[in-house]
């Protein structure tokens, strides 16, 4: 049991300090970009550690006298959310309190929207922001107002907006992409960075004339770690004792599409079983046990899809390459080539393909454990 509490992994959550591998290059290419007001666009695969990277980013500017602000948007559906979401990186912001208030007062309609709470860890009043009964049109107003008064926290600001292909999804004719664009032009003290896993949408964004954020941000692919992260892998076994076989990381690695996530969580249940050596097999096993743990989850997925996407994603968990092939299609029971390219674009919308390649005839699991369940659940099929 000791080992439960000495476990050097973490998964699930953003990581930081002990559980985090920094990335000193990347760090400082991206840096010198924001530090000269220049946007940056970061783009990724889901569960490869933008977000951690982002914000361990932004611990570093702080400590560089920036005002920070983090806001996640991955679960918006509307400009309520998005402001929703701006209003509480605001309040739960590192010295917002000596800061919001000029903010605060800098938006009108802010200004019946505050309410006084008590902080539920602290026991102390705070501020409460709610646009629950506002209506559409003072929503979009709003929104402009926090994006212009975030020149009143500080000489210099630093924002960080978390899943940005979010924005594409509100059906405003562009609208918020254009407010953005606005607002990232006449800040002259704040620089943005942008997280993003939809790469196909986000470069539409960045590289199409008609769309309001043409040319607006440099992207920066967000790379997969190097041999370094299995040298930190097998280092953090051999902090509590536990011997490694550099050839058991690398072949979960690439199991898991080098998925940083994923890398934690089995190496986390390897801590757990407390085992004293740490091999192909092991890693193997541990493997399983996670993929078993979540098959309820992928079989409830599964059974939400229909008969043509669920052979869709027999096809692509078997084949994975010339899937438009005439033998596939007949193997598969797909009717058509066009049938199966509708049903990838279903697949690739619900975040269950990756965009990746399909224009190559190749597909992705956007998850690559889902894809180790599949593999599995239909390996005689």
């Amino acid at each position: 049991m000791d080992k439960i509490h000495l476990n050097p992994f973490k998964f699930g959550d953003p990581v930081e300090g002990d559980y985090y591998l920094p990335r000193p290059e990347l760090a400082r290419t991206v840096a010198q970009f924001l530090e000269n007001r220049i946007h940056v666009v970061l783009i990724g695969p889901r569960r490869f550690g933008k977000t951690s990277f982002a914000l361990n980013l932004l611990k570093l500017f702080e400590e560089r006298s920036y005002s920070c602000l983090f806001v996640d948007i991955f679960n918006i559906t509307s400009h309520r959310d998005f402001l929703q979401q701006m209003l509480r990186a605001l309040k739960f912001s590192k010295g917002w309190k000596g800061k919001l208030k000029e903010l605060f007062h800098s938006i009108p309609k802010l200004r019946p929207k505050i309410t006084a709470e008590i902080d539920p860890d602290t026991g102390q009043p705070s501020l409460g922001l709610t646009v629950d009964h506002s209506s559409e049109r003072d929503i979009k107003e709003m929104i402009q107002d926090v994006l212009a008064g975030l020149e009143f926290l500080g000489e210099k600001v630093f924002v960080v907006i978390d899943e940005f292909q979010k924005v594409t999804e509100i059906d405003d004719k562009g609208w918020l992409e254009a407010t953005l664009r606005t607002h990232m032009q006449q800040l002259r003290n704040t620089a943005f960075l942008f997280t993003g896993s939809r790469r196909t949408i986000i470069y539409d964004m960045l590289n199409n004339p008609t769309r309001p954020l043409y040319r607006s941000c440099q992207p920066i692919e967000f790379p997969a770690f190097g041999e370094e992260f299995t040298d930190w892998v097998v280092e953090k076994f051999e902090s509590i004792g536990t011997q490694c076989e550099r050839e058991a990381i690398e072949h979960l690695r690439e199991l898991v599409q080098d998925t940083p996530n994923y890398v934690q969580m089995v190496c986390f249940h390897l801590v757990a079983r407390g085992k004293n050596k740490i091999t192909v097999k092991e890693v193997d096993h541990a493997l399983g046990t996670v993929v078993r743990q979540n098959a309820y989850a992928y079989q409830t997925l599964l059974n939400s899809l229909t008969p043509t996407q669920q052979r869709t994603l027999r096809l692509a968990g078997k084949e994975g390459k010339q899937i438009f092939s005439k033998e596939l299609l007949q193997k598969y029971e797909i009717s058509s080539g066009p049938a199966l390219a509708s049903s990838i674009r279903s697949l690739k919308d619900k975040g269950i393909l990756d965009e990746e390649g399909t224009g190559r005839g190749t597909v992705v699991f956007d998850d690559p454990l889902f894809a180790i369940w599949f593999q599995i659940s239909f390996d005689d099929c």
